[in-house]
């Protein structure tokens, strides 16, 4: 318990005591945008989401400061490069992708932890079930991702008629498993990845809260990796 009374006394001192999050976090995402932004300026964005984080922990949920903090420190960042930098849109992509990452295992570790609540401790076969499906999910994201690109940017490495090929298919199968998702879902996807927009952000829009959006987002994600397993 001295933990919980250590965060309830000074939350700016729990904040210091994990800067070395910020600086990871922006190691993290420096690779992609070195060309765009300082990594110092990635460090103070990170920092932000850093002090939320510790205005906000509840140590009572069970999660530790530094797995609730590292979501929303790299969603500071997100937002962070979202306001102040124009990133080329193959850079965002990515980026998009990262951030829906995170949000995806943020969801991820808080539904198998409410499933270990009730059914006890995860059997290894669970935990590799667990693992399978986050690398889907991860793929299937990057995929969203990476379609929001123009054509031009879509096809720059390309190496021939059989790469554009299979990447047009790629491109319907993405389309049709889209519509398949129920309108509220589809809605949160388009804001997410299309406009760029956090699930903090999207969920507000559409009148839900972020817990709920990240809730959504993950089963939208888990219906598409199935979708276009289907089609591979």
């Amino acid at each position: 318990m001295r933990y919980c009374r250590e965060v309830n006394v000074d939350r700016s001192e729990l904040a210091a005591r994990h800067l070395d999050l910020a600086r990871k976090a922006a190691a993290l995402y420096y690779g992609r945008v070195r060309a765009h932004v300082s990594y110092d300026d990635l460090v103070a964005m990170a920092s932000v989401g850093l002090s939320e984080a510790a205005s906000r922990y509840d140590p009572s949920v069970g999660a530790s400061f530094k797995t609730f903090a590292w979501y929303r420190v790299q969603g500071a960042i997100i937002d962070g490069l979202r306001k102040e930098t124009a990133l080329p849109r193959a850079v965002w992509a990515r980026i998009v992708a990262l951030r829906a990452t995170a949000s995806y295992l943020q969801a991820q570790a808080e539904r198998a932890t409410a499933a270990r609540d009730k059914a006890g401790a995860a059997t290894t076969a669970d935990k590799l079930r667990e693992v399978r499906a986050a690398l889907g999910a991860i793929r299937t994201m990057y995929t969203v991702s990476i379609h929001q690109l123009d054509e031009d940017a879509l096809h720059a490495n390309d190496t021939g008629a059989d790469d554009a090929l299979a990447r047009e298919r790629q491109k319907e199968a993405l389309a049709a498993a889209l519509e398949t998702l129920p309108e509220r879902e589809r809605a949160l996807m388009h804001k997410h990845y299309v406009e760029g927009k956090s699930l903090l952000d999207a969920g507000a829009e559409l009148g839900m809260s972020k817990s709920w959006a990240s809730r959504l987002h993950a089963r939208a994600v888990d219906q598409l990796r199935k979708r276009l397993a289907d089609t591979s």
